[in-house]
Formats: C-alpha cells, structure tokens, sequence
C-alpha cells in the first residue's frame, strides 16, 4: 500500500467571514476580550482597539483611525487576477456607549452596523464602569453576538435587503445624492444607524416610481416597466446592470490616507453587509431628458453640475459622468 504523506494537504480556501470590531474596553480586559470571543466563535473574524482606561470619553480620533486601520487590513483584500473582493461577509461594530461616541460611528458613515453593549456603562459599587469587569464584559459580548440578539437579526435584515441588488431597494442609494424635499438621505440613514427607524422600513414614501420604455427610451426596454426612487429633482436612480460593474474600487494599502481608505470601504459596505465591488446607479431624468446641470457631490471632484443623459453614482457617492461643470 502507497504511503501518504502527512505533508500533503489540501487546503480549502476560506470564504467570507463575518467581522466583529470591538471598541470601548480598557486595555485591562481589551485583549482577554477579542480572544475569548475569537475562541467562541472561530469562523469569524475579531478585531479591536483599546479605549482610555477612564471612565468618560473613549473615542479619540486618532483611536478611531487606527480601528479603521484595522478593519482596511482585513476588507479591502490584495488584487489576484484582476479582482478584488471584500474579505469580511459583515462587519458589525460592538461598542460601549460614551458621550464622544458620535466621533466613532459619524467616522465611519454608513459602512458598519453598529451595536452598542449598553449594559457595559452601568457601574458597580466602586463607581467603576462594567467595561472593567472581564466577566460582564465576556456575558456582554455573548449576547451581543447571539443568532437571536438584535444585532444578528438586523444584520440579516440588512443583508437580505442589499441582496436584492434592485432598483426599489432605498438601502442601496448614494445618501448625498438622492435628494428630499428635506435635502439629502443622510439624515433617514441617520435615523436606521440610531436606531430610530427600523430595518424593515423600505422608505415607501420616498418611491419607488414604476417607469416604462415610453418615460425613459433609452434606459427601459419595450414592454418592460423598472421601479427605480425618483429624487425631488425628478432624477430616477436605476441600478446598472451587473455587466456594466466596471471592475472593483481602486487599491488601497493599509498605510494610505486614511479618506481615501474609508472611501473604499464605503463603497464595498453598507450597514454591515458587504455591495459588490462596482455596483453603482445610473441616474438620470425619468422623462428621459438630459441632466440640463443637475447638481451632485461627488466624493473627490466636489459639488459638479452634470451633462449629458445620465451620471453613475456609486455607494461612495463617487460620480462617474463623460461631462459636467465644477460648481463655484
């Protein structure tokens, strides 16, 4: 009989894992606490960075740099053949609640789901923050990351809508782009990341406007009827064909600037689940007529005023467009 050897080992490549950020613990009990969840939970990936050991404000912002450091490391995978695809499958970021903890989550926007572990701010009868406590802090993190605990299920609401990839889907739309009679979507996407507007909330009020061949020729086919949302400026949102993906969001080292880093990350997550890399909208009139100077902001040229018959705006509200003006 033919010997084996032991050497030779088949190694199965490991797909998309999920990713736990955990932000708020002393360095006392910071690294007993990624590792003990690492152990608990070995298919998922656990990073972190220690907050001030005082009990009050926790998220300075060079702190919150290097957590988004951290997490660039592990999404943002190296190219290999022409691709690049985000490493984690989710992201969801456990915190402790802190009056600076707006620094935290406004730094990075849209991009995680975020979990505050409440319990962690109580204090025991030294006056001290369970944040201390390895054990409360253990009990905190399990529940946190329970299959039937708040996060995971918002989580997979999240996931499932983005999942869709459809023109009726809000979650998916660029929130500085896609105008209110209030201005922008950024305050509506305040109120999912606050917790004031649950998951399942698809912002009907908003649209989606059934649009056909005769509204739009050159976007709808014959005999077909598309759903996109229809901005106030009567700017239609459709999301590009997946053959029109035009190749993943551009490189970034781990020692880039930092903007530009967290501008790639805002194109690849949206509350936690992960966008294909290139996926943007098409946006242009729903009567099928030219931008005429519409405005957008795009997140490098700045406020532009488009050209032509259509923009694309990516998750970033990066824009893509053959012409425009730079506002004054």
């Amino acid at each position: 009989m033919m010997k084996v050897s032991k050497r030779r080992r088949v190694v199965q490549p490991r797909g998309p894992q999920p990713m736990y950020l955990i932000a708020g613990l002393p360095k006392s009990v910071h690294k007993s606490a990624i590792d003990g969840l690492q152990a608990r939970l070995p298919e998922t990936i656990v990073r972190g960075i220690p907050s001030s050991s005082k009990d009050g404000a926790l998220y300075s912002p060079a702190m919150v740099n290097l957590l988004v450091r951290s997490v660039g490391a592990f999404a943002i995978r190296r190219r290999g053949n022409g691709n690049a695809q985000p490493t984690p499958a989710t992201i969801t970021l456990l915190f402790v609640p802190a009056p600076d903890q707006e620094v935290l989550l406004s730094r990075f926007d849209f991009v995680l789901m975020s979990a505050p572990l409440a319990t962690l701010v109580a204090r025991d009868e030294k006056y001290v923050q369970l944040r201390h406590d390895p054990a409360a802090v253990a009990e905190a993190l399990i529940a946190a990351v329970a299959a039937a605990g708040e996060a995971r299920m918002n989580l997979n609401q999240v996931v499932r809508r983005l999942g869709y990839r459809s023109d009726n889907e809000a979650l998916l739309l660029p929130p500085r782009n896609f105008m209110t009679q209030n201005g922008n979507l950024v305050p509506l996407f305040l109120d999912f990341r606050r917790g004031d507007r649950p998951w399942d909330d698809r912002l009907e009020d908003l649209g989606p406007v059934p649009l056909t061949h005769e509204d739009v020729p050159l976007r709808v086919k014959p005999q077909q009827t598309r759903r996109p949302f229809v901005d106030s400026r009567g700017v239609a949102f459709f999301i590009a064909h997946p053959n029109a993906y035009d190749g993943p969001p551009r490189e970034v080292e781990e020692e880039n600037d930092i903007e530009e880093l967290l501008a790639t990350l805002r194109a690849l997550y949206r509350f936690g689940g992960a966008l294909e890399p290139g996926m943007h909208h098409d946006a242009q009139r729903a009567d099928g007529s030219e931008l005429g100077g519409a405005a957008f902001e795009c997140s490098e040229k700045g406020r532009i005023h488009g050209k032509g018959g259509y923009a694309n705006i990516y998750p970033n509200d990066f824009v893509r467009i053959a012409s425009y003006d730079q506002a004054e």
